[in-house]
């Protein structure tokens, strides 16, 4: 027989007058609550009749220990011949659900949902308090065991009233939380707690008004925690800890909160698409990315499902899972056809696992639907190499002003050979869109290569005043400069000298290190010894003085950086500063004979 015809058979047979609860001053606070007490559950092979002896056991006893002026329980044998006139029998096992009919029509506010066992230790009885209203508010009872049944029946009823202490308190906060006062509440819910330590219920109320009160996030987990030791279930606890871990930045131990919630009722897709929005929010996707590819599978008709899965896939470059969600909302969502960044994405996923075809196929009919967006352009003239050219002219005579295609024709024509005409372009993707990332190093490059050095490191200093990264532009430098060093070592020309050390310079400057000022003294130090074997050469008395200055300038820069490099470079720093200290004295004598020219 189904729930709704047992429902319908005992509003026939009637329910039991209300009776109501009275404060110490003999006032009526609350109504009085009605306990429904039905068969326990036998585990493990135990005789079915077991369930009812065990339920009438622990219900007489229940009834000797609560107060009858706040709490109502069901006759149990009112309640089996109620039952067998809705063709159930007396040893009957009752589901969840007949339960909860049961108790809506017998006006009960609360149940006991309770096994019972017996094995080699005697009888085990197990369970817990539920509350009606909201069944997610429950309170597991300390199981019982003795080698007799009503043993262990008067040892669990003893702590089912002990569990039942917290409830009237329970029933305060949440009233002092209806008439926003969240201090009442809260020290309601310590009442509560103080009256049953485990209690799971009364905290639970505090929960709530501590969230209401805009408590620390502190406060609110380490309540939660305390509920969680009891309960490890329990919703309220784990919704509470998941958004007290996010508000604390905690994010893996927020998923995993979020995650043990969605576990206490898989059937509930309004609570799934919750916790993976709140995983998603709280930038939790690698988390988040088994759950909603599982949600769907099992529900591929749950568009936002589909829609989430194809958010946090592409987030984690998990490509085929991407590819997966994108083809299918191709198919069902006009949203996402509408949408020309989806498509970009889209092709931006084929192409990270090499499915070429697809990314031009995509690419191409994005470029129809969306004939003004460069981007999609600009991706479709990457994807289809082999008609580079003919794609990139069409597409610079449809947006001749697009930064990103004259930077890909630019680089286009520099796989070409053609390093003046790819240096134009780039400049001019630079003159429209100054900010594009490593563009003027791009510039830079282009013009060292067409042998203009000066012009590239004046390009370099643009790019650091421009914003650009000055990490990124001294390692190009420094890079450069060791480049011109060498061929200064092997040319042994004062320019080529120059040329290194303004780059190695300007290098040092950005970012100083070991190696840049080493190699700004190994650079200072060639130099200052040609300038000094110069000045032996010339008659011109001026011209003379002034590179024995120079060279005599360049031996102290020079020596500060082989001295600091000495650590890193060893020998060869050493015998530097070696022969260095040999061409001091005479750079020290020339600049004395020099001093009547000064």
């Amino acid at each position: 027989m189904t729930s709704a015809c047992l429902v319908a058979l005992l509003w026939v047979f009637g329910v039991p007058p209300v009776a109501h609860a009275q404060n110490a001053n003999g006032e009526i606070e609350f109504t009085r609550q009605g306990l429904l007490i039905v068969n326990f559950t036998p585990l493990a092979g135990a005789d079915s009749k077991l369930g009812k002896r065990a339920a009438d056991a622990v219900r007489s006893r229940v009834e000797k220990l609560v107060n009858k002026r706040e709490v109502e329980i069901f006759d149990g044998f009112v309640l089996s011949e109620r039952m067998a006139h809705a063709g159930y029998g007396l040893d009957v096992v009752y589901s969840v659900g007949d339960i909860r009919a049961l108790g809506s029509t017998m006006r009960a506010d609360e149940y006991l949902l309770a096994t019972v066992s017996n094995g080699p230790k005697g009888f085990r009885l197990s369970g817990e308090l539920v509350l009606l209203r909201d069944e997610r508010l429950r309170q597991p009872i300390v199981e019982a065991q003795n080698t007799r049944l009503d043993s262990a029946a008067a040892l669990f009823a003893k702590s089912f009233a002990a569990a039942r202490s917290q409830l009237l308190w329970q029933r305060r906060c949440e009233t002092g939380l209806r008439e926003n006062s969240t201090s009442r509440a809260i020290t309601a819910a310590r009442q509560g707690i103080a009256a049953y330590p485990r209690s799971t219920i009364a905290r639970s109320c505090l929960l709530w008004a501590l969230r209401q009160s805009s408590a620390p996030a502190r406060d609110v987990l380490a309540v939660a925690q305390d509920v969680l030791a009891v309960d490890s279930t329990s919703y309220h606890a784990l919704e509470s800890a998941a958004i007290a871990l996010d508000t604390l930045k905690r994010r893996d131990e927020a998923a995993t909160m979020y995650l043990r919630l969605v576990a206490t009722d898989t059937a509930n897709l309004e609570l799934a698409t919750r916790v993976l929005y709140s995983l998603v929010v709280g930038q939790n996707a690698k988390r988040a990315e088994p759950f909603v590819v599982r949600l769907a599978a099992e529900h591929p008709e749950v568009l936002v499902f589909v829609q989430q899965k194809w958010r946090v896939a592409y987030d984690n470059r998990s490509w085929v899972h991407a590819i997966e969600a994108g083809e299918d909302l191709i198919a069902r969502d006009s949203l996402a056809r509408s949408d020309s960044t989806f498509y970009l994405k889209l092709g931006t996923a084929y192409r990270a696992v090499n499915r070429h075809y697809d990314e031009i196929k995509t690419l191409a009919q994005a470029a129809k639907l969306f004939p003004g967006d460069v981007r999609i352009f600009s991706l479709y003239a990457q994807a289809i190499k082999l008609e580079s050219d003919s794609v990139l002219a069409r597409g610079l005579d449809n947006f001749p002003a697009s930064a990103e295609l004259l930077a890909l024709n630019g680089k286009d024509l520099r796989a070409r050979g053609k390093i003046a005409e790819s240096l134009d372009a780039t400049k001019r993707a630079m003159e429209i869109d100054s900010t594009m990332a490593e563009g003027r190093l791009v510039v830079a490059q282009l013009e060292l290569e067409l042998g203009r050095p000066d012009s590239a490191l004046a390009t370099l200093r643009r790019a650091v005043a421009g914003g650009e990264d000055s990490t990124l532009v001294a390692q190009f430098t420094l890079g450069k400069g060791n480049t011109f060093y060498r061929a200064a070592s092997s040319s042994k020309l004062m320019e080529d000298f120059s040329l290194a050390y303004r780059f190695l310079a300007f290098a040092d400057t950005l970012r100083p290190s070991v190696n840049a000022k080493f190699l700004v003294g190994a650079t200072a130090f060639g130099m200052a010894q040609l300038a000094l074997a110069e000045s032996s050469k010339t008659k011109d008395k001026i011209e003379q003085c002034r590179l024995v200055k120079l060279g005599a300038d360049l031996l102290v820069v020079a020596s500060s950086g082989l001295t600091q490099g000495i650590q890193t470079f060893g020998e060869q720093a050493t015998q530097s500063l070696y022969f260095l200290s040999q061409l001091e004295p005479y750079a020290a004598q020339q600049k004395l004979q020099c001093e009547p020219w000064r």
